[in-house]
Parts: structure tokens; sequence; C-alpha cells
């Protein structure tokens, strides 16, 4: 096995070399990754301030960071252990309320969702449609790839594997921190409501 294939499956339980689908869902049903895909490579501004609102707002490990080979990005985050698909979709649609307000539905995508397959192509791969490969990236490089959103060679899998090494799955508590953060109500400012009743 290779490094980067032993990689793969730590993180996102990708069961061989040969395999072009990563499954998002265990066998039972449950969500062991989760991705946020930005279709415009020129969101990358919206991608950093993402990243750094997970680590330094929510206590969350970095994710894997991939250029996606079209027009744009890719956040991979791996889970420790899998969680309910209906907590995945709340967490998504949670991050999407704090930090992603300005990006049309149309140019972002939080996976699994219900209305699509459970699966997403592995990374790096050869796009057909624009012919460069994706690829995990350094996230302080990102910008470099707000023109291109992927390289036109493939490639080296020791460097991709380099890029994983560096990546640890969210662990239970640090994943329920975030979410009942994510989720916590708002307090009310006293002068607004004090006005309110007047």
């Amino acid at each position: 096995m290779t490094r980067l294939q032993s990689e793969l499956e730590r993180l996102f339980r990708v069961p061989d070399s040969v395999t072009e689908e990563v499954a998002l869902l265990d066998g039972n049903g449950r969500v062991a990754t989760l991705v946020v895909g930005f279709a415009r490579s020129r969101d990358w501004p919206v991608v950093a301030a993402l990243l750094e609102g997970m680590q330094e707002t929510l206590g969350l490990p970095l994710p894997a960071v991939a250029a996606d080979g079209k027009a744009g990005f890719q956040l991979w985050l791996p889970l420790a252990e899998p969680i309910a698909a209906e907590t995945a979709t709340c967490f998504l649609a949670a991050l999407r309320r704090r930090y992603l307000g300005d990006i049309a539905d149309h140019d972002l995508a939080l996976l699994p969702a219900p209305d699509r397959a459970g699966s997403i192509r592995r990374i790096p791969a050869l796009s057909a449609e624009s012919g460069r490969w994706s690829t995990f990236i350094d996230p302080t490089m990102g910008a470099m790839f707000a023109d291109e959103g992927g390289l036109d060679f493939a490639p080296n899998p020791d460097r991709q594997a380099d890029q994983l090494a560096a990546i640890t799955p969210i662990e239970p508590a640090d994943f329920a921190r975030a979410l009942a953060a994510l989720t916590a109500t708002p307090p009310t400012d006293p002068g607004n409501a004090e006005a309110a009743t007047h």
C-alpha cells in the first residue's frame, strides 16, 4: 500500500487505490466524512475565512483542503466516529449560516446532502471537464489556485500523502462542542428588548 493510499484509508476510509468515488456514508448510513465544496476558485477569501473560523472559533482541527480540478475548492472533514445524517445536515446548515451567507446555493455543495449521492470523486483525479488534476493543497497556498482550480499534471503522491498526514479526524467531543456553538441562540440585546416593550 502506498503512503497516499494509507492516508486516504485512515482519514476517509477509501478501501483501495482503484476506488474512484469516496463514500461519505458508512455501511449503516451514518456520515463518516463531511465535504464543503466551492464552485468558484475566486471565492478563496471566503474559504480562508471559513478555515480560520473553524479552527479559531469552533476549535476544530484543520480539514483537508483541495483544489477540485475544475474551478473551485473542497474542504474534507473526516470524522473519528460516524454521525447520524440528520446531525450532519444540521451542522452543515449551521456552518453555512455562520460563514457562507454570501455564497449562492448553486456555487456551494454541502455533502452529503439528502438529494445527492452519498459519494464524491476521490482526490487526486483528472477532470475530463477541465483537463486539470484535483489535488490536496497546503491551505497557505490556496490563493495560488484562485485562477486555475487544479494542476496541469498529476500531483506527486508522496506530497499528497504529506498533506494528508497532517490532518486529524474530528473527535466526537470536539464535533459536539462545535455544533453547540454553531446552533446556540445569540443572547438578546437588553436595550433592544426594552425598546420593543415601549
